[in-house]
């Protein structure tokens, strides 16, 4: 933890420096105003020591709580919009003021400067505003469709991650997600991963709408990386407490239908073993593996799955973090990859992380309808 903190404040602090220094130079900006950004800045870039400390402090209410982990949140998440929006606006004014013959206004003159400011402070507002919204709703449905000769008869998986229900997530709104995914209608649902975010004892209240989560042919789930944070063999415990069947390098055959799911835990607390989880596969049978980090794909065994259902990147929540987001997960990010013989679907997770916010990357679930191929002589 504390080295990844210290990471965390080397990548912070120049974030900061920068979006003061953009803001507040060349402006006659006078003292006190320019301690104040700077103040603001470090607060909102390093909400998440406050939160995160906060958490297991039980003189908190939960109410405060939450009141403290959204606004906390939501300043890191403007403080990041900021510094990209001031970065793209200076590298193309300081190009265009340096290396154009044209007449450019200068970029240091606080006639100029205090003015370019304010609009951006508002287009920054306007996106945060955007993004608060488009985090808040239902994730859409992002339907893929299967054919194989393998396949007995037409079925309709749900496979979701992300929902990171913590002690902030209401009872209501995990009510609310459970009647959405089930008025879906699915034979089966395979979570893959991070569908909690805090200590089993934490948030009772909403697993007991989670339990209310169901489907014919059974409810599947692999572990992510937050379930290892909060003691992962209890959150395998819970999990089968639910009546769901834990996927832990390991899978079953769906009665009478030709399909196999495997399921592996994230490498953030096991061995993610692929082979393993689909060994008992038979070879008429078609395969599908429950992967929380994508990056698992890269793995020689997944060539054995059809499939892999991933989460784990929610499509980079807030853009442009799509970028270091694609280089911390194997070159995945959203959406399908085909990879030999298996096909990577990245969901961009159902709700969010941190900041309350999603700009460029909606949240998604994620409907795979299996079909019989129909051999026509």
């Amino acid at each position: 933890m504390l080295g990844s903190w210290i990471v965390y404040t080397l990548i912070a602090t120049p974030c900061i420096f920068y979006t003061g220094y953009a803001l507040t130079a060349h402006t006659g900006c006078p003292m006190w105003l320019t301690a104040a950004v700077y103040v603001l800045l470090t607060a909102a870039w390093f909400a998440m020591a406050l939160i995160w400390n906060l958490r297991s402090n039980t003189k908190v209410s939960p109410r405060v709580y939450t009141l403290i982990a959204h606004l906390g949140y939501f300043m890191l998440g403007f403080a990041f919009l900021l510094m990209c929006v001031l970065g793209l606006r200076d590298a193309v004014w300081l190009s265009a003021y340096l290396l154009t013959p044209f007449k450019v206004a200068s970029p240091f003159e606080p006639v100029t400067l205090i003015p370019a400011n304010l609009w951006t402070l508002g287009i920054v507002g306007c996106l945060s505003a955007y993004a608060l919204f488009a985090a808040a709703k239902m994730p859409r449905v992002t339907h893929y469709h299967f054919t194989d000769s393998r396949i007995r008869r037409p079925l309709k998986i749900l496979a979701l991650s992300d929902l990171h229900i913590n002690k902030t997530v209401s009872p209501a709104k995990v009510h609310k997600f459970v009647q959405y995914f089930n008025a879906l209608q699915a034979d089966v649902i395979v979570l893959a991963g991070d569908i909690a975010d805090d200590f089993t004892q934490v948030i009772g209240a909403q697993l007991r709408e989670l339990k209310k989560l169901q489907a014919p042919q059974g409810v599947y789930v692999a572990l992510g990386n937050h379930e290892v944070y909060y003691n992962a063999l209890q959150w395998e415990a819970t999990f089968a407490a639910l009546g769901w069947q834990v996927l832990h390098n390991s899978g079953v055959a769906l009665e009478n239908t030709g399909v196999y799911i495997g399921g592996v835990p994230s490498y953030a607390g096991f061995m993610p073993n692929p082979a393993q989880a689909l060994r008992n596969a038979k070879i008429d049978e078609f395969r599908i593996l429950a992967a929380h980090e994508p990056a698992i794909a890269h793995y020689p065994e997944v060539q054995r799955a059809d499939v892999q259902v991933s989460g784990h990147t929610h499509g980079g929540q807030i853009f442009p973090f799509h970028l270091p987001v694609r280089w911390g997960n194997g070159g995945f990010v959203s959406g399908a990859y085909q990879l030999d013989g298996t096909m990577l679907l990245v969901s961009n997770g159902a709700s969010y992380w941190g900041p309350p916010m999603r700009l460029l990357a909606p949240s998604d679930v994620l409907l795979l309808e299996l079909e019989p191929q129909v051999n026509n002589f």
